[in-house]
């Protein structure tokens, strides 16, 4: 009998053989480096667009007077307006350019904030590691912005669409607001870069992006159609296919590449923050609840 921990037999000294350890295969180092390159980043902005959006929302809460009834319905249109939402009528006639950027970052309610945190919280990381944060930053904002542009283009004043085209037709102006368009952007990104980079992704990136995303964009669309009176699929699909052309075109970090962000790209996030802070200021300067 020899008990745990010993190394040898303690009647006749004889050592106890050892079973080496199995070499692990080659394809799995390469998945192990891989994902352990990309997972060891960060993913600042992903923060930093998930505060700003929750603060911007405690913002409209009180200027709604902390009405608790508000936070499972919806803050008065006035609030909305005040605040940024898109409009046709404001955006077409009063130039108010701004509200093709501000709705990114404001909620109707708490759930329709939650709901698109949380989003957030589970793809914007990746996109923000794969791509880094310069890249990341222009991302969200030209394919939240492309959304608003494609909710802009679909309001066509009394317009009766059929079933089909009610899909992304609207026939009245109303607002419009939220970061879903950003979302979905950040989807046809990480869709578009599976079915790029997909001979060289190691198993496990290949399940989860590509075509492992279409049911999550199908599903998605099916929500949207049902839900089409209260749902902006035009936002969704705009943002949609942004990010997907932006991925087409836009390369990845790949693991092992320098940290080094060429100066273009940098110029562009800066840009981009430059652009997120006017439109801010254009609000606060024009903020009259009263409206």
């Amino acid at each position: 009998m020899i008990g745990a921990g010993e190394d040898g037999c303690h009647v006749c000294g004889a050592p106890i053989a050892r079973e080496a350890p199995r070499p692990i295969p080659l394809h799995e180092r390469y998945n192990l480096s891989y994902a352990r390159a990309v997972l060891s980043r960060p993913y600042i902005f992903t923060i930093v667009f998930l505060v700003l959006n929750f603060f911007v929302f405690l913002l409209m809460w009180q200027a709604s007077e902390m009405s608790m009834t508000v936070l499972w319905t919806e803050f008065p249109e006035k609030v909305m307006y005040s605040f940024g939402a898109k409009t046709n009528y404001l955006i077409g006639y009063k130039h108010e350019w701004w509200r093709f950027l501000t709705p990114i970052f404001i909620h109707v309610n708490l759930p329709h904030l939650l709901i698109n945190m949380y989003s957030l919280w589970v793809i914007g990381p990746w996109v923000e590691k794969l791509y880094g944060s310069a890249k990341f930053v222009v991302f969200w904002v030209v394919t939240g912005v492309a959304g608003v542009v494609g909710s802009y283009l679909t309001v066509i004043p009394g317009a009766h669409p059929g079933i089909i085209a009610s899909f992304l037709i609207r026939g009245h102006d109303t607002y419009s607001a939220g970061a879903s368009g950003a979302l979905f952007g950040l989807v046809g990104v990480l869709f578009v870069f599976g079915l790029k980079y997909r001979r060289e992704l190691p198993e496990g990136f290949k399940r989860a992006f590509g075509t492992g995303l279409l049911p999550v964009i199908l599903l998605n669309l099916a929500i949207g159609f049902v839900a089409r009176e209260i749902v902006d699929n035009a936002a969704h699909l705009g943002g949609l296919l942004s990010g997907a052309a932006l991925a087409a075109v836009v390369s990845y970090k790949r693991p092992g590449q320098p940290a080094s962000v060429t100066i273009a790209w940098r110029i562009g996030q800066i840009i981009a923050l430059l652009v997120i802070a006017i439109t801010f200021f254009m609000v606060a300067r024009d903020f009259d609840i009263t409206l």
